[in-house]
């Protein structure tokens, strides 16, 4: 019997080596078919294939290359990643998997990098322009790729060169020059419209193009840090260096400044004159020229400049149009003239028919999630895009100044510095005194006590001897007082005025502070992204309503503010945005630890394989970030809009030629694209190929320019600025300490988001590729037992197959 069943296996085995050899057959002649038509990988092709490592780049040597050992490997990489209960490893994820969509329309801001629109020629007039429906606004992208805290002069020009497109019926679109000097011959090219850029009117530009009437005046003015003294006539320059950028009006006044100051070293580069400000402040450069208004910007976020000299004679800053464009020159002129291309006044406390006058509302607000803030190069926030709706309905340009502390909310409406303080404020008794007036209250949340999640408090008495934390300009304290009433023992500590909110709770989470009164929106916002806070208990506060806060002498305005928030259209607004900005999602599904019985690790593999492989990246590194961004549905559409598989912004998608992002191999193809455009943003800065993977999926979820911010950061802390790991991702979570932040060129980071993001990616890839290895190997060893028998037989007839000499066979 032992016999019989020996020889079935044997036959059974002889069966399928047949079978095998006969599809091998068909497959190497189909294949020599393929490759005398298209020419067959040569080995270095498929020696890159099988080398790629994490980098996604580029092949490791064999002695650096991992060596899984199936289990063991898997193991150590699912401790790095959160994982919840046990359901089927593989399946797309469900619409009960991630948050509720929310019906907000496709955000896209018109504005675009210029080689990533779909331009067109046109070097007409205006009634040719108007054929295009668009008017093309040229910009220099150092000018506004920044997070501003208040309007510059570039920010008024560019939103009034908007208005003038939507006034005489044209789409505004905003395309970004790289490099200033590429303005002029692109606007001769056909490639854009007009230039809204702050440029200086000068004599050898008006061979060039025509200007607009001036819009404003500016001075040029030598920057240098602080602590150099004045330049004079007797000032030794030996060994200094004055840099400018090529192109500019800066230029010809550096050239004449250096004639009359000999020693003085003066570099002409491509460098944009805003990183050159920023290079002076770092200790990289001693001198650069700029007009003030760059020099207002930088200074913004870099508190160590000084204007060193001022040049005489102000200079005139226009439009300019394309020359032989007399249409288009008549409607531009028009609408300066009566526009209003003025600097934000430095204090005005007058009423609405005041701000009418002027034209613009100053919005005063914080830079912290849920207000005002930057994230994925996009300025985003639940008051910053309700201040926009009320600015377009009052029609008015809207100017958002940041408060530096949470009292300067108060103070900064009081002094006329400002018009509408919109952070999150709660109404207040106190603040009311003070001589405020609250709008109607759009928002009521319940003020809880917050502490970590593995803290219990079942009742108020429990918090004797606890430490809370709380801002005494908040209205948290007022309530702790009342607390403190209640409960004698409980010790009230003032935390630091310059913390917001959720830094007090980053605090707690961090065990810093024991305990924190927070509302609940805040708590939300935390838990989009954290899991170890909770809130203890509800403190049952019914009068927590919040509002829009303004003077008491302003009712005119107060009136304009009611009247905004009764309408529908702003309460449906306001829904969608809380969805938006403060529905934490639900936990998503756990990690595959576990292929599917094909050997795929995603249902979409085939389309990454595909996409990976054109932009040359490892595409288990992608199917790892795919999890992470969308945990393989489709569907899946974040808080800030960003759809499909690779959670691409609607914006994005615009930029690189990809319209459907919910269809999945259109949102693997645009998510590529970008992580290709991203990784670019990298060569050429001695970072190795791995690091700049790690930077690349930074940048892909925080956006470069905090990316940018972290490593100015790591080298000013003595840390790597070319290393991810333990250097730049350290810097990344101080930014959102308000020290840092403040001083950041695009200001406050959720540093943990991206930290995390990477760390996952990374933990995840290794399992990837030892659950990859580990059903290799176990399929070569079910192989070898089918062709045991038979192994001669197939490597003959695999050789003829394609036409391969086998030795022996003569």
């Amino acid at each position: 019997m032992f016999y019989r069943s020996t020889m079935d296996l044997v036959s059974t085995r002889r069966l399928h080596c047949c079978l095998i050899l006969l599809v091998l057959l068909v497959i190497s002649v189909s294949g020599c078919q393929r490759d005398a038509a298209s020419g067959s990988p040569t080995p270095a092709d498929t020696e890159k294939a099988a080398n790629q490592d994490s980098t996604g780049r580029q092949p490791v040597s064999e002695g650096e290359s991992r060596q899984s050992d199936s289990k063991a490997d898997i193991e150590a990489a699912d401790q790095a990643i959160d994982t919840s209960e046990e359901e089927p490893a593989m399946r797309p994820a469900t619409k009960g998997d991630l948050r509720p969509e929310a019906n907000w329309p496709p955000e896209t801001s018109g504005e675009y990098p210029i080689n990533a629109y779909r331009n067109y020629t046109e070097s007409g007039d205006l009634s040719q322009i108007r054929k295009h429906g668009k008017l093309r606004i040229l910009v220099d992208i150092s000018n506004t790729d920044s997070l501003h805290r208040e309007a510059t002069q570039q920010d008024i020009e560019l939103s009034e060169a908007k208005r003038m497109a939507e006034h005489i019926g044209l789409e505004p679109v905003v395309l970004y020059a790289h490099n200033f000097d590429q303005l002029v011959p692109l606007l001769e090219a056909g490639k854009g419209d007009i230039i809204a850029n702050n440029m200086v009117v000068t004599d050898a530009r008006k061979q060039e193009v025509d200007f607009s009437i001036p819009t404003a005046n500016t001075e040029l003015v030598l920057v240098s840090r602080n602590n150099v003294k004045p330049v004079t006539e007797s000032t030794d320059y030996k060994g200094k260096t004055l840099e400018v950028t090529k192109g500019t009006a800066y230029e010809a006044l550096a050239r004449e400044f250096v004639k009359k100051h000999p020693g003085l070293k003066l570099k002409v580069s491509e460098t944009n004159y805003v990183e050159l400000v920023i290079n002076v402040s770092e200790g990289h450069l001693d001198f650069t020229i700029v007009e003030n208004q760059v020099y207002n910007l930088v200074s913004q976020f870099k508190d160590n400049l000084i204007q060193n000299h001022i040049f005489p004679d102000e200079r005139q800053m226009a439009w300019a149009i394309r020359k032989n464009s007399p249409e288009l020159l008549e409607a531009v002129n028009d609408f300066v003239r009566h526009s209003k291309l003025t600097r934000t006044i430095d204090r005005s406390v007058g009423d609405l028919e005041e701000i009418r006058e002027r034209g613009y509302i100053r919005v005063l607000t914080r830079n912290h999630p849920g207000t005002y803030y930057m994230w994925k190069g996009r300025i985003m926030g639940y008051e910053y895009e309700l201040a926009q709706a009320f600015a377009k309905e009052q029609k008015l340009r809207l100017e958002i100044i940041v408060a530096p502390t949470h009292q300067d909310l108060l103070t900064m409406i009081r002094d006329g510095k400002a018009d509408i303080a919109a952070s999150l404020l709660s109404a207040t008794e106190r603040r009311d005194n003070s001589g405020m007036d609250f709008g109607r209250a759009y928002m009521r949340e319940k003020v809880v006590v917050v502490g970590r999640d593995d803290d219990k408090i079942d009742s108020l008495e429990e918090l004797a001897g606890r430490t809370i934390y709380v801002r005494k300009s908040a209205n948290h304290y007022d309530i702790a007082m009342e607390l403190k009433k209640k409960v004698p023992d409980v010790k009230i500590e003032l935390a630091p005025e310059e913390l917001n909110i959720q830094q007090v709770l980053d605090k707690v989470a961090d065990k810093e502070y024991d305990l924190a009164i927070a509302d609940d929106v805040s708590v939300k916002l935390e838990h989009s992204w954290r899991k170890n806070i909770d809130e203890l208990i509800d403190l049952h506060v019914d009068d927590n309503v919040y509002g829009w806060m303004v003077r008491e002498n302003n009712p005119e305005l107060l009136k304009a503010v009611n009247k905004f928030f009764d309408k529908k259209s702003t309460q449906k607004k306001m829904a969608v945005l809380y969805t938006k900005y403060f529905d934490a999602p639900k936990r998503t599904r756990p990690e595959i630890n576990e292929l599917n019985a094909d050997g795929t690790i995603s249902p979409f593999d085939k389309f990454v394989k595909k996409y990976a492989d054109e932009y040359d990246f490892d595409w288990r590194l992608v199917v790892a970030q795919m999890f992470q961004e969308s945990t393989f549905n489709p569907k899946a559409k974040s808080w800030v809009g960003a759809r499909g598989l690779m959670q691409v912004m609607p914006d994005t998608g615009k930029q690189v030629g990809e319209k459907n992002l919910f269809d999945p191999e259109t949102s693997v193809r645009a998510g590529l694209k970008y992580l290709e455009w991203l990784h670019r943003k990298f060569e050429d800065k001695d970072i190795s190929p791995e690091n700049m993977m790690w930077f690349t999926l930074a940048s892909y979820n925080a956006g470069l320019g905090h990316v940018y911010d972290a490593q100015d950061l790591a080298e000013e802390k003595g840390w790597d600025r070319r290393v991810w790991f333990d250097n730049v991702e350290k810097a990344m979570l101080l930014l959102s300490e308000k020290k840092y932040y403040e001083k950041a060129r695009y200001g406050y980071a959720r540093g943990q988001e991206p930290y995390d993001y990477v760390r996952k990616i990374q933990a995840r890839y290794r399992t990837y590729v030892a659950l990859l290895e580990d059903y290799k190997r176990r399929s070569d060893i079910e192989t070898g037992y089918l062709l045991d028998y038979l192994y001669p037989e197939f490597l003959k007839a695999a050789h003829r197959a394609t036409d391969i000499p086998f030795p022996g066979n003569t």
